[in-house]
């Protein structure tokens, strides 16, 4: 028997059909759902028009299903939900297994981990409740007192776990609404001269006095100033000025988290190595500074896994010396709007680029400078992801500094010690 017709059949005295039930609880189920796009459609819109117009689309048509289903139920209604769910599941799983299922620019996930793959489980469960509603011409009634029970119960708990996803999320950085700032600077790359980074006024005494030793070629830890390592086309991450003087316990963070870096990614001096493991380059071969990128790596970031992965960052970076390639640091890349944790507190700080040409997989084409200007086709100029560097060469600034100049980075490169590389 038809769902439609399940609904016209007059109910028991005191019963209803299990398939209203169950019609009411996917209807739940997808305003959850479309609650999700609806709160990351405005970070999406930073990284490209055509990822916020979609997730809006998406969000709208979630909500209008999920009042049919009850309005006016129907064959259609259901066929309609199950593919409607199917086709924005398909797309979020091209999106995290291959990259840039809509437009020309790079698709990373706009709410956190947790929040993407709660979307997915709420659609996979209306794909299959629609399914099953269609096929199973259930024709059981219930006590009036389910259609209360079940509907609340999944509201509840669809209730808790989207408030824990958008908790995750986090309020939208400045960095991150912010319009575009040219530059001429590359990916991870400060310019020389007094740059226009986040002035860091009120810093203590104590705080400019750190100094903790580390095993890193890089030598030891001071507090950033984004003064001196942030140029023109950077951001950081928070809006906040972070002047407070980190704690022991954060101090001692800092060391590990620098001394963990150095001892787990020294596999991948060996440029070989790193590309055998997946990394491969995002930025032009053969520039003084090249950064590449391991999407497994990040792929796990986009899917909940940690950001601050010691053994497998998201992305390396080398230097291009006269002997050959210098792996000069690891970078810690999270997801638009996702998580940046500060183990060290201030000495541990993110930042974001918004001059740069993304492409396909967060390739970098091109830089906007001053004037403005366009990027090259293909590519779309948006705030970068935050992301933090932990350095293994001696630059200015220590291996927690924000970023450097590429000739100082080539310089300090020259300083250390390295296997035989070609050209990064």
């Amino acid at each position: 028997m038809s769902y439609a017709r399940e609904q016209a059949r007059p109910p028991d005295d005191g019963t209803v059909s299990v398939t209203r039930v169950a019609g009411y609880c996917l209807a739940i189920t997808i305003i959850a759902a479309a609650v999700i796009h609806f709160a990351i459609a405005a970070r999406y819109v930073e990284q490209y028009w055509l990822f916020g117009a979609s997730t809006l689309v998406v969000a709208w048509l979630q909500a209008l299903w999920a009042i049919s289903v009850i309005a006016r139920p129907s064959r259609l209604v259901l066929r309609s939900g199950a593919v409607l769910n199917a086709a924005v599941l398909l797309l979020y799983l091209v999106t995290v297994t291959t990259g840039d299922a809509i437009g020309v620019a790079p698709h990373n996930a706009g709410l956190s981990g947790f929040g993407d793959g709660l979307c997915a489980v709420l659609e996979a469960a209306a794909v299959a409740g629609c399914a099953w509603l269609l096929m199973a011409g259930v024709s059981r009634q219930v006590r009036r007192e389910r259609l209360v029970i079940a509907p609340v119960a999944t509201g509840a708990v669809s209730g808790i776990l989207v408030s824990m996803a958008l908790a995750a999320a986090g309020p939208v950085s400045a960095a991150s609404t912010a319009g575009a700032a040219p530059s001429s600077s590359t990916f991870g790359s400060a310019s020389s001269g007094s740059g226009s980074g986040m002035n860091m006024p009120g810093t203590s005494a104590s705080a400019t006095a750190i100094k903790l030793p580390t095993t890193s070629p890089a030598g030891d830890i001071t507090m950033p100033n984004a003064d001196m390592q942030m140029g023109d086309g950077m951001r950081m991450a928070s809006s906040a000025p972070c002047v407070a003087t980190p704690t022991a316990r954060q101090q001692q963070a800092a060391v590990t988290m620098v001394d963990t870096s150095w001892r787990d990614t020294q596999k991948y001096q060996s440029l070989a190595a790193a590309k055998a493991a997946g990394y491969r380059a995002i930025t032009p071969t053969g520039a003084s500074v090249v950064h590449y990128l391991s999407p497994s790596a990040y792929r796990a970031t986009v899917l909940g896994g940690p950001v601050l992965d010691y053994t497998d960052p998201q992305s390396l970076v080398y230097a291009n010396t006269p002997k050959g390639a210098v792996l000069v640091a690891a970078m810690y890349i999270t997801t638009p709007g996702g998580s940046t944790p500060q183990p060290g507190g201030c000495l541990t700080q993110w930042h974001v680029h918004t001059n740069l040409c993304l492409a396909r997989g967060l390739n970098v084409v091109g830089a906007v400078d001053n004037g403005g200007g366009t990027c090259p086709p293909g590519s779309q100029n948006r705030v970068t992801p935050a992301m933090i560097h932990v350095w293994f060469v001696p630059i200015p600034g220590g291996p927690t500094a924000i970023d450097a100049p590429d000739q100082q980075v080539v310089k300090a490169a020259e300083q250390v010690p390295a296997p035989a590389n070609g050209i990064a």
